[in-house]
């Protein structure tokens, strides 16, 4: 399965059905707060499900790290995820009004 993260593709593999059941699990346990409006997310545990998400999308995920920097890794753990739950990433706009 590719991606795109800022113009460049990635090959990540492909997800089966119980490693989705696994990954929905972990996002709906981190977002929870969120969607029943009691707070924010814990940094460490979306950092956890984006681990959770690395040892998914990559067979070797030592040369994930050497190739990317951290914040690279985010952006593409976070598309990577998105992409397995077949979610969107939406930004709040302020319309000034």
């Amino acid at each position: 399965m590719k991606i795109e993260v800022e113009g460049q593709e990635i090959l990540i593999r492909d997800i089966n059905y119980r490693n989705k059941l696994e990954l929905l699990g972990h996002y709906q346990d981190v977002f929870k707060p969120i969607h029943e409006n009691k707070g924010e997310v814990s940094q460490k545990e979306y950092h956890s499900l984006l681990g959770h998400t690395s040892e998914i999308a990559f067979t070797n995920t030592t040369d994930f790290e050497a190739k990317y920097s951290l914040n690279e890794q985010i952006d593409i753990l976070t598309k990577a995820l998105m992409e397995y739950l077949g979610l969107t990433i939406t930004e709040k706009k302020d319309d000034g009004g």
